[in-house]
């Protein structure tokens, strides 16, 4: 996206003048009018889009030295706009340009450091020209260089500074950085939690009419999380994120209408928001969509539907999804009973750490469905899902101890701490 918006920056005060005016100047030799036209080609402003001509233009103004010129020469190469692409030629005219105090050279180069594109990557070189670029005052290299610092990348991480960044970007007005300097102090990443600060930076992103803002405030409204609690704010928040096709928005204005949170309960307007998030590919949606068709909450009971909705999420890899097929599979319900399949899927969800997944690989072990029999398996998975207050595997892990060895209890406890959840 860095890269795509340099070709979006119009060039100044020859850019308002008429067409005519731009070419009489043009072809009299005026290097701002002549990167001005290459910019009119390149964008079709007042003529038919001719990247060749575009890269014509910014040659004849090259000649004369002009910088952005220089520039937007190598972006043609970069992404291959009236030029064979070539990422090599590309960062030639970046370099050339950003070492006459380009900004947005400077900040491109910086991206095709950090790529390694036409260059040998080199993290450390791109923090150097997304600095320059920064300081310069360019918001999208200020949030680029608070990543760095984030991260780690070609500098020592450092939350603060990643945070002053983010924050000089956010004061520019840089949606982007509103929001991620909002998320940093919603969930305390590697600064201490302040919700109010997150909601002042949600709101700003919201008021622009973004519609991952408009969410993250309408939860805060609906929690009380750094404003005092709201439903009605809340929902109507949610609500303008939702007609923006915001997938996350049209599920959580689902769960509204299923819960009754700051309007009436009904499962029926649920499920229409469900389905608009779920054919957006929302895993959770689709989850919560098949949960309907199987239990006939809101709509028409079809098992056969549950079962394609469940299987799109659990392709996904979405745990719960996992074991929603999984025990379809396993009972035969909506499909063809399948005990080994639904092993697999229980497996999958029990291996990234899904209680319900972990409970229902126990129990396949304890019965020899789809495996053999093996009754140290089964307490181990019993046992993690116990621990992550499942509590019927609570429960059922005494029972399941009962019928085992002491060598095998033992062997079971130390499988269970030995246990990593999958990536």
């Amino acid at each position: 996206m860095l890269l795509l918006a340099g070709l979006l920056c119009m060039a100044g005060p020859v850019m308002a003048k008429s067409l005519k005016e731009t070419r009489a100047e043009a072809e009299q030799g005026n290097a701002d009018a002549q990167c001005a036209l290459g910019l009119r080609y390149a964008s079709g402003d007042g003529v038919k889009a001719d990247a060749a001509a575009a890269v014509e233009w910014y040659r004849k103004a090259i000649t004369k030295g002009h910088v952005d010129a220089q520039r937007r020469l190598g972006m043609c190469y970069l992404l291959g706009k009236g030029v064979p692409q070539d990422a090599t030629e590309a960062v030639k005219w970046l370099q050339l340009a950003a070492a006459q105090s380009h900004v947005a050279a400077m900040k491109q180069l910086g991206v095709c450091y950090r790529l390694g594109t036409g260059v040998t990557k080199d993290l450390a070189e791109a923090v150097k020209w997304l600095r320059q670029a920064a300081e310069h005052g360019d918001a999208d290299a200020q949030m680029e260089l608070g990543v760095a610092y984030f991260e780690g990348e070609g500098v020592e991480q450092n939350a603060a500074e990643a945070v002053k960044w983010f924050r000089r970007a956010a004061e520019q007005g840089d949606l982007t950085a509103q929001k991620t300097l909002g998320t940093t102090y919603a969930q305390g990443l590697r600064v201490p939690p302040d919700l109010q600060e997150a909601v002042k930076w949600f709101r700003k992103a919201a008021e622009k009419g973004d519609a991952e803002g408009q969410l993250r405030l309408g939860m805060a409204y609906s929690l009380g999380a750094g404003v005092p609690m709201d439903l009605k704010q809340a929902v109507g928040l949610i609500r303008k994120a939702a007609a923006q096709e915001y997938a996350l928005a049209q599920l959580e204005l689902g769960e509204c209408h299923m819960h009754g949170v700051g309007v009436p309960k009904d499962p029926a307007e649920a499920v229409v928001w469900y389905r608009k998030a779920a054919e957006q590919g929302e895993a959770l949606a689709q989850t919560k969509l098949a949960a309907a068709y199987f239990e006939g909450t809101g709509v028409e009971s079809n098992v056969v539907d549950a079962v394609e909705w469940f299987r799109k999420a659990a392709e996904q890899d979405f745990p719960i999804a996992q074991v929603g097929l999984g025990s379809c599979l396993l009972s035969g319900k909506g499909v063809a009973k399948d005990e080994a399949q639904a092993m697999k899927l229980f497996r999958a969800a029990a291996e990234h750490g899904d209680a319900e997944g972990q409970f229902a690989l126990s129990l396949m072990y304890e019965k020899g469905e789809g495996v053999e029999k093996q009754p140290v398996e089964a307490l181990k998975w019993c046992r993690l899902a116990s621990q992550q207050g499942h509590d019927i595997a609570f429960l059922h892990q005494a029972t399941l101890e009962a019928t085992l060895t002491r060598e095998q209890i033992i062997e079971a406890a130390r499988l269970e701490r030995e246990w990593r959840p999958a990536k």
